[in-house]
């Protein structure tokens, strides 16, 4: 099959090549923003830069900054540059940006725009004091960040992937060289030397700094009704890659899953195809479990999912960073003003 898609591929790398060209050329102006720190990856969804966001919220917090997202609200149904309430809709501006104001709150400021350099401009002049932080900024070449972290998951890291449309990669592997530093996500709790060697070996090509993260998930929440002890899941999920959340329940407890597209709009009818397959399970020791993310876009349902009584709970999530104070250094010596 990817022989057959091989000429495709191939167009799009071309495609691809020409337009970085000419911003590499200086024919096609790249605007560099100060005090900023840029979150991208070379392949489509799932390679875990929203968790990294709330990261690097939390240590622009703890330095005493005022933390800035800029994202473009993936799947809203709004143009133009709005500011994220916690009271927004998913729909007006995305879930991604709407689950990170709810998790900071008035803490952090959120804004989304597709235009980033309209976007960047406004932002500095109502904040100007603030650190910008870009959701996937990598593609976006008009924007540059002074600091820019390249995230790949564990599994399925760049390097072993292609072009698409044969695998999954948005750009070719060698213009991993426009970050300052590589994140492998998603990685198991415990990695061997051996491991971790492989892929600086790897990654050393790109002459970038290679660090890994793993995944803390934290007490799931209840959105309404609570239970006591917690034995069966029906996990609900409508993100990328929900198989790293999928194997840690397995650890603890009987699942069942229902996954639907990432970014999926959900609608009463699936709701009512959750509720109607939670009817099976035991309900004293049972409950349906969602995503931070996916929360944010089934609040909408908030009162059919409480005039219901059933205990529909979300897993909240944080990553881990191994050399952590060396990661925090390099991009203090990059973004001087926190």
């Amino acid at each position: 099959m990817r022989f057959f898609l091989l000429p495709f591929s191939l167009v799009y790398g071309a495609v691809i090549f020409l337009r970085n060209l000419l911003f590499n050329l200086g024919l096609i102006h790249s605007k560099k923003i100060s005090y900023s720190i840029g979150i991208g990856n070379l392949s489509m969804g799932g390679t875990g830069k929203s968790p990294l966001a709330i990261y690097l919220a939390d240590f622009i917090l703890n330095l005493g900054g005022e933390p800035a997202l800029l994202s473009r609200g993936y799947g809203r149904e709004t143009k133009g540059f709005l500011e994220v309430e916690t009271t927004s809709s998913s729909s007006c501006v995305g879930d991604e940006p709407l689950m990170f104001k709810q998790r900071f709150g008035a803490k952090a400021h959120v804004f989304v725009c597709e235009n980033r350099t309209v976007g960047s401009d406004k932002i500095r002049k109502q904040k100007p004091n603030c650190t910008l932080l870009y959701d996937d900024i990598l593609q976006h070449r008009k924007i540059k960040s002074e600091f820019c972290i390249l995230t790949t998951p564990y599994n399925a890291p760049f390097h072993k992937d292609y072009l698409l449309p044969i695998g999954r990669l948005r750009e070719p592997r060698s213009n991993a060289k426009r970050a300052d530093c590589i994140l492998i996500t998603k990685c198991p709790n415990r990695m061997s030397l051996a491991e971790t060697s492989a892929f600086k070996q790897a990654l050393s090509i790109h002459e970038k700094p290679v660090f890994f993260s793993t995944i803390e998930y934290r007490k799931m929440h209840p959105l309404g009704k609570a239970i006591g002890e917690i034995k069966n899941i029906l996990l609900v999920t409508g993100i990328a890659d929900p198989r790293h959340l999928i194997e840690y329940l397995k650890t603890s407890h009987k699942i069942e899953t229902i996954s639907f597209p990432d970014h999926h709009a959900f609608g009463k009818s699936d709701i009512e195809k959750i509720h109607e397959k939670f009817g099976i399970f035991d309900p004293k020791e049972s409950i349906i479990l969602t995503t931070e993310k996916d929360k944010v876009r089934l609040s909408k349902f908030e009162s059919l999912i409480s005039n219901d009584n059933t205990p529909w709970y979300y897993q909240p999530m944080n990553i881990l960073i191994q050399d952590e104070e060396k990661f925090k250094s390099l991009i203090k010596e990059h973004v001087r003003k926190i």
